[in-house]
């Protein structure tokens, strides 16, 4: 291909072509669970988070409630894939051998936030330091407290890690607060540096093809999460990770509501559980555990939620 300006835009914008198609491929799942906020500056904070209140009977004046306050802050991050395609290759109309990797590049751009997402959910598990909640507390705790500001309150555990199997997470994304969130401060975007009077052309005859963005992700409400360990194949573990986020309170005292609604509940697990979680939340009849591993009863748990497998989470 002779290298001119109208061949080299004709070739770049047939890439952008093949960078859509990888786009369009794979699932994703974060705008799913997580709440996704627009970020304005280098970071944001989140003054509201564990803000919880109750309604009294109006005698006299309004009362303005005392509410435990929080600050919460996420600080963006720049992420980019860049590849380089060689000029020889454009002028030796080789340069189909470069729509593999651009596929993959539209891919890779389309999976990013799940990767970021999930990744930090493992993380929770596996570094409870580097993932802090509103509370102060690592966001999966045995120990988060609640109660009312200035009193003497409880704790509540948003994890079971009794068990030595891979952790598996329940999750209520029905609220405008869930409990995760990707924070998006520029939208991924294609960049082509694809003139011959590029400096990397000019030095290395490299034209170059990449994206980038600024975003991370962060934690919000651990009520509507928990985590365990405890063996999946047995759905009274599952049973018992719903009834304790069933328990949950507000500050206040109140019920939190966690899981009041089919919609918006999400089972995740790694791999690894991916079958044994597609027969707890599809499969009409359900085998016993221990003693009556021999007796078949209804699935009391089919449909519960929807399920979502990451390999991000392995």
């Amino acid at each position: 291909m002779e290298i001119s300006a109208a061949n080299l835009t004709a070739l770049f914008t047939g890439y952008d072509v093949v960078f859509q198609r990888g786009f369009d491929k794979p699932p994703s799942y974060y705008e799913q669970i997580a709440s996704v906020v627009r970020s304005g500056s280098r970071q944001t904070t989140y003054p509201w988070l564990g803000r919880t209140t109750k309604f009294r009977e109006w005698l006299g004046d309004r009362v303005v409630q005392a509410l435990e306050t929080h600050s919460y802050t996420i600080v963006n991050k720049n992420f980019e894939d860049t590849v380089s395609i060689d000029r020889n290759d454009i002028e030796d109309d080789s340069y189909g051998v470069y729509e593999p990797i651009i596929e993959q590049l539209g891919w890779d751009t389309k999976v990013h936030p799940d990767m970021l997402l999930f990744s930090m959910i493992k993380d929770a598990i596996a570094n409870p330091s580097n993932v802090i909640g509103f509370d102060g507390q690592p966001f999966f705790s045995a120990t988060h407290p609640v109660g009312l500001m200035g009193q003497a309150g409880t704790t509540a555990a948003n994890i079971n890690s009794s068990g030595s199997g891979p952790y598996w997470y329940v999750v209520d994304a029905s609220r405008a607060i869930r409990p995760f969130i990707f924070q998006l401060r520029r939208e991924y975007a294609v960049t082509r540096m694809s003139t011959v009077t590029d400096e990397a052309v000019f030095n290395r005859r490299e034209f170059r093809y990449g994206v980038d963005g600024r975003a991370n992700t962060g934690v919000g409400l651990w009520q509507l999460a928990y985590a365990s360990n405890a063996d999946l194949s047995n759905p009274a573990n599952y049973g018992a990770a719903r009834s304790a986020m069933r328990s949950f309170k507000t500050d206040a005292g109140l019920p939190f509501g966690a899981l009041s609604s089919r919609n918006g509940a999400f089972l995740l697990v790694p791999t690894a559980l991916e079958e044994v979680a597609r027969q707890l939340l599809h499969a009409e009849i359900t085998a016993g555990v221990g003693a009556s591993a021999n007796v078949a009863t209804s699935n009391v748990w089919r449909n519960s939620a929807d399920l979502i497998v990451s390999e991000y989470l392995s």
